[in-house]
């Protein structure tokens, strides 16, 4: 059975190669867009996305769609290097979900399945010093909350509850679990 993963994430093929090499990668055209509440809407555009690529492709396709929320907003993508900055210090000193949404479609038996990983992150309190060492990496551009837990970031994180692939974008294990319900074995 095909494999697709409908994103264009670097840091999501990176970790679906961990779990098998025997994938492709097509990303999905659809706008992140949702209503509801967080979880709902990180699981909406999951399977948006995934629908988008199984329009085109078959397989079992894989969506996904990772976002922060801390005092029940959602916090997206900086716009900019100072709207990083006001997110890093939101997030100074404080707890805040992380949450992925999944959608996993067999096209062939168009059977799916759906699923929220949250995991709690907790950042240290950080100074403007801190924080403008950390916005000189650049590594807050493209990601949800400002962030990656992978990256220089990982100095300001003090603690996780939760699964550690959630917070880079995809829960493998919970994507394991999900995959062999469908009866796919990796």
């Amino acid at each position: 059975m095909r494999l697709i993963l409908a994103s264009n994430s670097p840091r999501r093929r990176e970790l679906l190669s961990r779990l098998t090499s025997d994938f492709s990668v097509v990303p999905s055209r659809v706008d992140e867009v949702a209503v509801g509440t967080p979880e709902e809407q990180a699981v909406e555009i999951a399977r948006a996305k995934a629908h988008d690529v199984g329009r085109r492709e078959h397989g079992v396709i894989i969506g996904a769609d990772t976002i922060i929320v801390i005092d029940g907003d959602i916090l997206g993508k900086p716009a900019s290097r100072a709207h990083a900055r006001e997110i890093l210090e939101r997030l100074s000193g404080r707890d805040h979900s992380v949450l992925t949404g999944l959608c996993l479609w067999d096209t062939e038996s168009n059977t799916e399945k759906l699923a929220c990983e949250e995991t709690r992150v907790t950042f240290r309190a950080i100074d403007n010093e801190e924080i403008d060492a950390y916005l000189d990496t650049d590594e807050y551009l493209d990601k949800a909350g400002a962030y990656g837990i992978q990256g220089a970031a990982a100095k300001l994180i003090s603690g996780i509850e939760g699964e550690y692939t959630n917070v880079m974008g995809l829960p493998l294990c919970r994507l394991t679990l999900l995959l062999r319900e469908m009866g796919v074995r990796l």
